[in-house]
């Protein structure tokens, strides 16, 4: 038995930092907690969807859907049947639209903010931060056009980008302009493209027929076409004015960005506002996060015209570049090692450890018995905070040893005081 090529194990201690699980989970419970923090709310989706979802969603022309759908072919009296057909999802942005229409969120509330999180699934080239498999989180906020919206998602990514340590990074921005702009452009890059017919490769002919709009980034990286049409020249005045706003309120909250003209983002429905955040440590692959306004995709499944920004992010990219430091603090789990010296002290061991569970700590004891300069060792290899002896004396005064695995500070705790005591020395600790 082989694992599938572009998928992996995730599990505890891998040499591997994108498959160890202990530092998968505390990046997950940090992202989360930041989402909260702005005050985001969790929406859990299918993993397998109707394909529709995504064709209306993403487009029929682009790769995602002509090229890397996971489809299921399903039988009908022993026939496929081409009626319905079934994905795996390959991103996270058309679910939630799905999910939000279908279940009335807007007649609940005027203004959403969704977060997700989870695996997606695209049949593409394996590559370093890049996996058949791979998991997102992402952001929505859908119902309103303030600009500050747009403001707080920016922020929002740079928090996630730091709360991970990550500080090798750069923001570029972005205003693709309305639906009369972006057709304005589109027309003027098939133009450019028919007159340096001679330079571009036929494969690239078929992205320019089918979204002209997806070739603006190959022109400046692959073909060095720097007078290659801009966003910025056929933006509306309303579309330059947001935009300016947008600019401003950056500039005053001092978050530092690279304005790119060529940025247009690879999905179709994003108007207006689009940005990455981005970190030269990936290599080739170097988007971390990346996002836009996209106000017509409501519509576009059917429901009311909606205003809706958001933006989503690579799990494993953000586990790539994470620092040393939160890799250390992921593993400083364990408030407390409960180490016992003789087997006979076992049950009161676990007695210990059972009422500090219950008041909320991470504990961790060997029930099989081992050596006791062993398990003090286990202690601090497995790099508990504290570090409970229970011996001889502790087991006749009835009381537990405490230490501090930083400090070295010690405590003696009767039994009957065990809670509030470890209570008062953690509060102290922090």
């Amino acid at each position: 038995m082989k694992l599938i090529k572009g998928f992996r194990d995730i599990f505890p201690y891998s040499d591997n930092v994108i498959e160890d699980s202990v530092l998968w989970n505390f990046i997950e419970k940090s992202i989360s907690s930041k989402l909260e923090n702005y005050n985001f709310e969790k929406i859990i989706t299918p993993i397998i969807e109707n394909k529709t979802t995504f064709n209306t969603g993403i487009g029929n022309d682009t790769d995602i859907i002509s090229k890397e759908m996971y489809e299921f072919l399903l039988y009908k009296d022993s026939q496929v049947t081409n009626d319905i057909i079934y994905c795996l999802r390959p991103e996270g942005t058309a679910s939630t639209v799905r999910s939000y229409l279908e279940n009335s969120l807007f007649k609940r509330r005027k203004i959403n903010k969704l977060y997700y999180m989870g695996p997606m699934f695209r049949y593409e080239r394996s590559q370093k931060g890049r996996y058949r498999q791979f998991y997102q989180v992402g952001a929505e906020i859908l119902g309103s056009k303030d600009i500050f919206y747009e403001f707080e998602l920016i922020s929002l990514g740079v928090d996630l980008i730091k709360e991970t340590g990550i500080d090798d990074f750069v923001v570029e921005i972005n205003s693709i302009g309305d639906i009369n702009s972006l057709n304005k452009l589109s027309e003027e890059v098939r133009n450019f493209t028919n007159k340096n017919k001679e330079k571009i490769q036929d494969s690239d002919f078929e992205i320019i027929n089918k979204n002209p709009l997806r070739f603006l980034d190959k022109a400046i990286h692959k073909y060095n076409f720097e007078d290659i049409p801009k966003s910025s020249d056929f933006i509306s005045s309303d579309s330059k004015l947001r935009f300016d706003e947008i600019i401003n309120l950056l500039d005053k909250n001092n978050i530092k960005f690279n304005i790119n003209h060529q940025l247009v983002r690879g999905l179709d429905y994003y108007n207006d506002l689009v940005f990455e955040i981005k970190s030269d440590s990936l290599g080739a692959q170097d988007t971390i996060l990346a996002g836009g306004r996209y106000d017509k995709l409501v519509s576009k499944f059917g429901g009311p015209e909606t205003f809706c920004v958001g933006f989503a992010a690579g799990i494993e990219r953000l586990i790539l570049l994470s620092s040393s430091d939160i890799r250390k603090k992921a593993y400083e789990r364990i408030d407390f090692y409960v180490a016992y010296q003789k087997p006979d002290f076992k049950e009161f061991a676990n007695e210990v450890c059972s009422r500090l569970r219950k008041i909320g700590f991470n504990v961790l004891i060997e029930y099989e018995f081992k050596n006791f300069v062993k398990q003090i060792k286990s202690a601090d290899k497995m790099n508990s905070k504290m570090l409970i002896t229970i011996g001889e004396e502790e087991m006749n005064a009835k009381s537990i040893k405490i230490k501090d695995m930083s400090s070295g500070k010690e405590d003696i705790i009767k039994n009957k005081n065990i809670e509030k005591d470890i209570k008062n020395i953690s509060n102290n600790e922090k």
